[in-house]
């Protein structure tokens, strides 16, 4: 056998063996592929190659609300007639377009499918955008999820259109039962984008990229102060349990399978619930059956029968103002772990208000013969920007007159 060592691969040879699709490092005798980069590069391919992220959310949307309405079809014992209607106005539910129904309008959707779809398009868009994405590629990512949106909304405004010719359903307008679904997408996008891509983006727009820092930190803020109101709003059903059966009593014939339909339809409002009460703790009104509930005042009125609302006391305690605490701890306990100059807290405070306009929309609207339910839209976004604002700044005031108090002593 011979001594003579086998002489070493060339440097050209290595750089071969790396075209080829291998490495010239080995693991325990295995040989692993080098990563190709498959980034498509024409018009054609980027379609191909992102089609399945923005075909997989709609598909299962689609095939989950045929399967829920063909079962509850079947279960109901009623006509096949009804399934085309059923899954246009399932569809428009879980995006929170309006429905219309024997002549009452529902547009306070729940706000927990909206979320749940935002979610599950989040998820493809983030799986897409894994490695490195260029601003084509986002581009036909996003005009295929847009698109994948808008077609199925237009078919189902048509389902329903067809449907209201013979059943007591109406079409939603058409400019609420396209855009909303879009929005939704559009989250949904926005949100699965990792945030390093967002940078570069600015960067390259010519943006500051102390925007998308700004736009990412308003989202926590607003994440932690639903956090605290949905931590109230828990107390504040615990404390009205009472109330519950009150509410419920308003079923006389309720049975087994109303009393889970009622169950599943409170956990379906949760988000709004949650929501409504982050506005009364910002010092805004809930709003429901022409009156208005804050922190200040209440009205003794008739509820809407969902156990939710048995977190509304009959009066409002003397002490209530001083949960105004919570939304302030919440705040100054973030500006004091993270600090952040005057802009970035005006830029903080002004995404947070377009994501409290968001939620608002999205979490409030007419039921029926009991009006608006929720909370305003623009009181929300006003309360946030000025909570922020005013937070952000004290905090940072206050910090710069304990550095100046600091260097006036060591001086």
């Amino acid at each position: 056998m011979s001594t003579t060592p086998s002489p070493r691969p060339r440097p050209s040879d290595a750089r071969r063996q790396r075209r080829k699709g291998k490495s010239a490092r080995t693991i325990t005798g295995i040989t692993r592929p080098v990563a190709r980069d498959a980034a498509p590069a024409t018009l054609a391919g980027r379609m191909r190659h992102y089609l399945p992220y923005a075909l997989i959310p709609n598909l299962a949307l689609v095939l989950g609300t045929i399967a829920l309405c063909f079962a509850a079809i079947l279960i109901s014992g009623w006509s096949l007639t009804y399934f085309p209607g059923a899954v246009g106005e399932t569809w428009f539910a879980l995006h929170g377009v309006p429905l219309r129904i024997d002549g009452v309008t529902l547009s306070a959707m729940p706000l927990l499918p909206v979320v749940g779809v935002a979610a599950i398009v989040s998820t493809q868009v983030r799986k897409a955008t894994a490695g490195r994405v260029s601003v084509l590629d986002l581009i036909t990512l996003l005009g295929l999820v847009l698109g994948m949106a808008l077609v199925v909304s237009a078919i189902a405004l048509f389902m329903v259109y067809d449907a209201s010719h013979v059943y007591a359903v109406s079409a939603p307008p058409v400019v609420a039962a396209l855009l909303k679904p879009l929005i939704v997408h559009l989250v949904g996008f926005v949100v699965g984008v990792r945030r390093v891509v967002w940078q570069a983006l600015a960067k390259r727009s010519g943006v500051p990229t102390g925007a998308v820092d700004a736009a990412a930190a308003a989202a926590r803020l607003v994440l932690r102060l639903l956090a605290a109101a949905g931590v109230v709003y828990v107390v504040a059903l615990a404390f009205g349990h009472g109330r519950i059966a009150e509410l419920v009593s308003q079923f006389p014939q309720l049975g087994f399978g109303g009393a889970v339909a009622l169950v599943c339809l409170s956990l379906l409002y949760l988000p709004n619930a949650v929501i409504a009460q982050l506005t009364v703790l910002l010092g805004g009104s809930f709003d429901y059956a022409g009156t208005s509930v804050s922190l200040f005042a209440t009205s003794n009125v008739a509820y809407p029968p969902l156990p939710l609302f048995a977190a509304v006391p009959a009066a409002m305690p003397g002490w209530a103002p001083v949960l105004l605490v919570v939304p302030a701890a919440v705040l100054a306990h973030a500006f004091v772990v993270k600090p952040a100059g005057l802009v970035d807290v005006a830029a903080t405070a002004t995404w947070a208000a377009l994501l409290g306009a968001l939620l608002g929309i999205y979490a409030s609207g007419a039921a029926g013969a009991y009006g608006l339910v929720g909370a305003d839209p623009f009181a929300l976004a006003s309360s946030l920007f000025l909570w922020v604002a005013l937070t952000g700044a004290l905090v940072r005031g206050v910090a710069v007159v304990r550095q100046r108090a600091s260097a006036y002593s060591g001086s």
